[in-house]
């Protein structure tokens, strides 16, 4: 791309923000809205309740007293209402400094998601059970707010981060990486490389985003086979389920001193006509990466990206469209054996052209039909440190799906039909076959609700046919199972216990099977299998959640044991004409076991917690650890919240990872403290949000175990995060 147009990419949406900012600052006196929400069966205080104001992420949370406050500038606005066990509720306002609403939920059955993590607001003790595993929403999201959908999740309890360096990073759950933790979009699966290989970024833009949401249990089944490790999913609602009735938007700049880095922002939703639109465009840049002992040399980062959707909505459903671009260059370091002596930089291009459908049925057992079908285009260069291009993947994706949605209140279900087409192709000096992969899925959903006693349960089958382009010999069908259930009871009016048992045949990727030469971004040489069998895994996990005003307790144990576990492991070889390390698919034995801790305790304005995550790896064939398994990691954050401004702390320590594969490296353990504060401002109809944050406060040395750089350089150094937003309602 020309220097030119990345620099009218940069400048319109740091234009437009620095417009907004300057017209709020000619809003109108805002008033402030006051009210209490209640349970209208036994008239108490409904506390952590959600208020939203419209579509809009704009909103607060009701406090023990199930009090709420917002203020608001003049006009007319849709609040909505909601916690998890109750009925939404929703009032049209206009505010009045005088007025004090009362607002009452109507209790509703209790359901169980499985042990799928859903953001928002805490809600009951099983969306507090849920919500442990990990999610982000509203202020807490702004605030941790990041340049990576990893590095936005990593404070979750369980949650690592594979990287090569800043731009590729990409979360590890429980120990589990690649294919078996899937990335989706308003729950469609992103389509790029980022699983296949630790130098290659996942294509997702965190800017306006409404949550992120971390699914566990038999609903993940609904997404693939293979999410062993879970589903992060990033809600962004590209394409709008509702018309607003007026506009409204956000602008945002980010700044990092770490990186140098900088984002530029803006985004929109407006009615048109019978149509609602939306529209979204960032500029991300950032400099070499600097750490304690020095700079990390070919680490920058240009990203832009354009977003836009329409849709039509009515009663009984909606229907739309969107484009989704996303280009970005970045650089991978080098310094070790296999790397070029200035790394090697990669450009990505990858654009989505989506449709989505949604009709709700009146009356019959058919609740609603869901179908949404996707094209996905992705052109991906890795060029050497002279200008040749080392590496080039060409991939063309074609996805549908359609839900039906099944019964409602005690009793629901999701019966799913799939199917996916991939085209791949590679060029320059790698040889891996072009190859086609056929795939068409079957899955259902079931949960129930009995007084005490909830469960989930589902199942899936998947077929896939390979076929490497010359290569007939080599081709490949599969026929995957895969099958959970996830009951839970309800103990006590403060305790909840439970278990999740599971089943999943794992179809192995395009990589895995028919890889075979350089890669030369990764600095490996590659090695697949054509005759490996499906991946396949028996898992299962205990919980116990107490819950009572002001302290929050999970415990929770998981075991998983693969038969046949694929994994690319150093082999100890070395190709001498490029000088790389083979890497081989092997399928081994392998067990993990693992715990979490989650201890969350607010008084008044405090808040503090802590998080303890431990996963141990096992190759069972050979009595060796598995290699890249995340150390023993304690987060704690103490915080002081008010209604203007939030203060917090937090700490994080690891400890030695000794537990290596072969021919991998034990990693030191380390400490690490930082620190953050947050304010929102309404002035008229914009509301401010400014977050800055010290990370690294001390500038500790410390380097990740899953890092591929980290025989070279350390962490990230001590940095100073800035994210600013302005919210127009």
């Amino acid at each position: 791309m020309s220097e030119q147009r990345r620099n009218q990419w940069c400048g319109w949406p740091i234009a437009v923000a620095v417009l907004l900012l300057w017209t709020a600052t000619h809003g109108e006196r805002p008033i402030l809205v006051r009210g209490s929400v209640y349970d209208s069966q036994t008239g108490q205080p409904v506390e952590e309740a959600a208020v939203r104001v419209g579509g809009l992420t704009l909103g607060t949370t009701t406090d023990t007293n199930g009090v709420f406050r917002l203020t608001l500038p003049t006009g007319e606005y849709d609040l909505t209402f909601s916690r998890i066990g109750y009925r939404s509720s929703r009032r049209t306002i206009t505010p009045d400094s005088n007025q004090v609403l009362r607002v009452e939920l109507v209790p509703k059955v209790l359901r169980l998601q499985g042990i799928d993590v859903l953001a928002g607001s805490p809600g009951t003790r099983f969306e507090e059970l849920q919500e442990s595993a990990g999610a982000l929403s509203g202020a807490d999201l702004e605030r941790n707010y990041n340049l990576t959908l990893a590095e936005t999740i990593r404070n979750e309890v369980g949650v690592g981060i594979r990287s090569m360096g800043p731009a590729p990073a990409r979360p590890v759950i429980r120990g589990l990486s690649g294919d078996r933790v899937q990335i989706t979009q308003d729950g469609i699966q992103t389509r790029d490389l980022s699983s296949t290989s630790a130098d290659h970024a996942v294509t997702l833009e965190m800017f306006n985003l409404e949550r992120i949401e971390i699914i566990r249990g038999p609903r993940t089944l609904l997404h693939g086979s293979s999410a062993s490790g879970g589903v992060v999913n990033v809600v962004k609602r590209k394409i709008p389920e509702t018309r607003p009735n007026q506009v409204y938007g956000s602008a945002g700049l980010s700044g990092s001193t770490a990186d140098r880095g900088g984002l530029s922002a803006v985004s929109f939703n407006a009615p048109m006509g019978p149509f609602g639109v939306f529209g979204e465009a960032t500029y991300r840049t950032t400099q070499d990466l600097e750490t304690p002992i020095g700079k990390l040399a070919n680490t920058q980062i240009r990203t832009h990206t354009v977003i836009a959707g329409l849709s039509r909505a009515g009663e009984s459903g909606y229907v739309g469209i969107s484009f989704d671009q996303f280009d970005t260059e970045y650089g991978i370091p080098g310094g070790f054996i296999g790397s070029h002596p200035n790394g090697v930089d990669i450009d990505i291009v990858r654009r989505i052209f989506d449709a989505k459908a949604v009709y709700r049925f009146d009356a019959g057992i058919l609740d609603r039909l869901e179908t949404s079908f996707a094209r996905t285009f992705y052109h991906h260069f890795e060029f050497e440190s002279n200008g040749n291009i080392g590496s080039e993947f060409l991939f063309h994706n074609y996805a549908g799906n359609a839900e039906f949605h099944i019964g409602e209140g005690r009793t629901k279900g999701i019966v799913s039909v799939a199917a996916d087409h991939h085209d791949l192709e590679i060029g320059a000096f790698v040889f891996t076959p072009p190859t086609r992969r056929w795939s068409g899925t079957l899955s259902a959903y079931y949960e129930t609700s009995r007084d005490r006693f909830e469960l989930q349960a589902a199942a899936r089958y998947t077929h896939s046919e390979f076929h490497p382009r010359g290569e007939e010999d080599l081709q490949r069908t599969f026929n995957a199972w895969s099958a959970a259930v996830s009951p839970l009871v309800l103990i006590s009016d403060k305790l909840v216990g439970g278990f999740s048992i599971s089943g999943s045949e794992r179809v192995p990727t395009i990589e895995e099977l028919y890889s075979d030469g350089p890669h030369l971004a990764a600095y490996t040489f590659e090695v697949g299998d054509s005759s490996l069998e499906a991946e396949r895994n028996t898992g299962a996990e205990m919980f116990l959640h107490f819950r009572q005003p002001g302290l929050d307790l999970l415990l929770t144990g998981f075991w998983n044991e693969y038969g046949n576990f694929l994994t690319p492991r150093n082999t100890g070889d070395m190709n001498f004409a490029l000088l790389l390390p083979i890497y081989a698919v092997d399928g081994v034995r392998a067990r993990f076991l693992g715990m979490e801790s989650q201890l969350t305790a607010h008084s008044g304005t405090l808040l503090g917690e802590i998080g303890i995550s431990y996963v141990r790896g096992q190759n069972r064939d050979d009595g060796i650890p598995l290699p890249e398994i995340p150390p023993l990691r304690v987060r704690g954050a103490l915080e002081y919240r008010h209604p203007w401004l939030t203060l917090g702390i937090t700490g994080e320590h690891a400890r030695r990872q000794g537990r290596v594969d072969t021919f991998e490296a034990p990693t030191n353990g380390y400490s690490i403290f930082g620190c953050y504060a947050q304010k929102d401002l309404v002035s008229g109809h914009f509301r401010h949000s400014l977050a800055v944050s010290l990370d690294n406060a001390a500038d500790t040395e410390y380097r990740n175990h899953l890092s591929r750089v980290r025989s070279v350089m350390p962490e990230t150094g001590r940095s100073v995060k800035l994210n600013y937003r302005i919210h127009y309602f």
